[in-house]
């Protein structure tokens, strides 16, 4: 089926603006003249509509473009059946089916943040292998973007679909999928932080968060065995939360992210300043300075970047960032995807190689039980290095499509 991204919309498009403005140009009475003018306007205003969208890589299909439009008031977690919490042991019935596993929308209590809001998880198709009955899992939870809600992480980013297919094929090892509400809003931006007189968002997602799924599921507790990733805005909280949560996080992936805080969060009472003009709390939720300021042999987590090769600053500020990562002995790979920018096309591309460098590294921590030997993973293109490192090396750029 055509997509809102095939050239055959842009031409039905361009040639309804043509015969538009033809008509507007012959028609003698003016009500025709002024029906065919907005015909003529409300094919150009579709044509840049389409292609923002095929520049950013959004909509993939009309579905997509309907279920935004018919469910935009809805829930983060549109589209997944809801249950009030999780049961012992979780039974199969829970959830919809999703690449082989479950997915699962929880409305969440904050216990600490005091915070309500919507939590996707993804349960892989081996967490109901009787094989993985003794095996706690590893976690990575994922961070979306702004504008943005869980969900995007399972329509327009396919991170179940992608890790089920790694599996497969033994590039990467099974993990539970956690995809929190980072904001309260498809329109919000709070940048992840605890803002002074407004949500705390940091302490939901690296508090609440974790200790509801690992107290609720067979999923390690946070440490290292725990990942954080996130695109775009999702990008700067998992390199902010990560290098302020040294202990809960393992290893952290930052997709398109940037390094200090945007100037304001849009609230629901309009934009506003997150520190409330405190100097000092924004350097300490910039990882920059975090990372300049921390001693040198500190706990730090493992870090995995990617940007578009057409993004010159996310590319940038992901060496700028690996460049302070190195001071502190660490090499973090950097993949840059040939062909694409600050987008969808981008983040669904990086996931294989993020989902292979991350359930490597995860999968060497503790755990209770073995997995069974067939997801062993074999060592990731582009590893970390930690130790003495030479001076002279720098992060790995990978080229792809």
């Amino acid at each position: 089926m055509i997509g809102p991204q095939n050239v055959l919309v842009f031409l039905l498009l361009l040639l309804g603006f043509v015969g538009a403005t033809w008509w507007q140009y012959r028609a003698g009475n003016l009500a025709l003249r002024l029906v065919a003018a907005f015909c003529a306007f409300l094919a150009a205003a579709l044509f840049g509509i389409a292609a923002v969208n095929r520049y950013y890589g959004y909509y993939q299909g009309w579905t997509d473009i309907y279920r935004d439009m018919a469910e935009e008031s809805g829930s983060s977690g549109r589209g997944v059946p809801e249950v009030k919490a999780f049961s012992a042991g979780y039974p199969n019935a829970h959830g919809q089916s999703m690449a082989g596993g479950r997915l699962v929308n929880v409305r969440m209590n904050g216990r600490t943040s005091g915070l309500v809001r919507q939590l996707l998880v993804y349960l892989p198709p081996q967490y109901f292998d009787p094989a993985y009955a003794a095996y706690r899992f590893p976690a990575v939870e994922l961070l979306h973007g702004s504008p943005g809600t869980p969900t995007d992480w399972t329509r327009h980013i396919p991170a179940p679909q992608t890790l089920a297919q790694a599996v497969r094929e033994r590039l990467a090892a099974p993990v539970v999928l956690v995809m929190p509400d980072i904001s309260g809003g498809r329109r919000l931006s709070g940048q992840c932080l605890d803002a002074k007189d407004g949500p705390h968002d940091e302490t939901f997602l690296t508090r609440d968060v974790p200790d509801y799924v690992a107290g609720s599921l067979r999923v390690r507790p946070p440490g290292d065995g725990w990942g954080l990733a996130g695109y775009s805005e999702g990008g700067y909280c998992a390199a902010n939360l990560a290098l302020r949560h040294t202990r809960t996080y393992g290893v952290a992936a930052v997709l398109s992210g940037y390094f200090q805080p945007l100037p304001t969060n849009r609230t629901p009472d309009g934009r506003r300043d997150p520190f409330a003009g405190d100097r000092r709390v924004r350097d300490q939720n910039t990882p920059m300075r975090a990372l300049e300021r921390m001693a040198a042999g500190a706990h730090l987590p493992l870090f995995w970047l990617a940007s578009g090769s057409q993004a010159a600053g996310d590319t940038s500020a992901a060496r700028g960032f690996a460049g302070l990562l190195r001071a502190h002995r660490q090499v973090a790979p950097l993949t840059v995807l040939k062909g694409s920018g600050h987008d969808f096309r981008t983040w669904r591309n990086a996931l294989r190689p993020m989902f292979q460098w991350m359930t490597e590294h995860l999968t060497g921590g503790s755990g209770t039980g073995p997995a069974p030997s067939p997801t062993r993973v074999p060592r990731a293109a582009g590893g970390h290095l930690t130790g003495a490192s030479p001076a002279n090396q720098g992060p790995r750029t990978v080229l792809g499509r």
